[in-house]
């Protein structure tokens, strides 16, 4: 199990949801921890709340769909904090309606903060990781990125998009050499942190708890696990792609409910 006391942890997406409890389960351990964010007050409350702690904190306020902002802030990170050792992509968002109903700006928005700024904060901090050939990029995606979740198509696009990404780094740095940088993958269905408010989850796959999801990443960041797939039913899901028709895919997807889970969103 990987000891992460003294080591850099950054996350995006990290003043609420999933990224600020992930990073409190690296700051808790003795990490300094990195959060960034676009909202600043919801930053600087959750920063506030770390620091209460006895937590090493450090905060920036930015989009990270910039792929300059991105930069300018890693240089900021590294001089001030030090190389950063593991990389969290957890910024996303969701919009869910049918395709030809959905706005562009909604979908450049999707595809640029859910994958586009994954390749940015990758460019900023892979090459420090792959000189010392120790580092740990998690990244969040979705059952969506390996499963059809209609309402959602720019969506489950975007995640798609993560895991191949991260599946072909990790090709990338064995064949350069450099079997120390590690990636996991996070693959979760309805995350219950508002994100999807509204949704209704497919049959047998319930809510997942924040709580539970960020000690799984957290255990998996530990492990070097690959792929985090959530809940159970979720593990399944690459096997039937592989094993059943299309129709046969669409049949168990109206049957479960998938179809329509997101049918009904109003979340943020």
């Amino acid at each position: 199990m990987k000891n992460v006391r003294g080591k850099v942890f950054l996350v995006t997406g990290g003043a609420m949801g999933m990224g600020k409890l992930v990073a409190e389960r690296f700051a808790r351990d003795g990490a300094k921890v990195v959060l960034w964010d676009f909202n600043a007050e919801a930053l600087e409350k959750t920063a506030e709340e770390f620091r209460g702690r006895g937590y090493e904190v450090y905060t920036e306020v930015i989009d990270v769909s910039d792929r300059e902002r991105v930069y300018e802030a890693a240089k900021k990170v590294k001089a001030e904090v030090g190389p950063v050792d593991v990389l969290m992509n957890n910024a996303g968002v969701v919009k869910a309606a049918p395709f030809i109903e959905s706005d562009d700006e909604s979908n450049f928005r999707t595809l640029n903060i859910n994958f586009i700024s994954q390749m940015w904060t990758c460019k900023a901090f892979l090459s420090d990781m792959a000189a010392r050939n120790d580092g740990h990029v998690i990244a969040l995606a979705s059952a969506a990125a390996v499963t059809p979740v209609p309402y959602s198509a720019d969506y489950a696009a975007s995640k798609a998009a993560v895991k191949h990404f991260q599946d072909t780094l990790r090709w990338e740095m064995r064949i350069l050499g450099k079997p120390g940088v590690k990636f996991t993958t996070v693959c979760p269905s309805m995350v219950n942190t508002g994100m999807f408010e509204g949704c209704k989850p497919p049959i047998l796959s319930p809510w997942v708890e924040p709580e539970v999801m960020a000690d799984k990443i957290y255990r998996g960041y530990q492990k070097n696990t690959l792929t985090i797939y959530e809940p159970f039913i979720v593990k399944f899901t690459p096997i039937m792609n592989a094993l059943m028709t299309d129709s046969m895919k669409y049949l168990m997807s109206k049957v479960l409910r998938l179809n329509t889970a997101l049918k009904t969103w109003k979340g943020h």
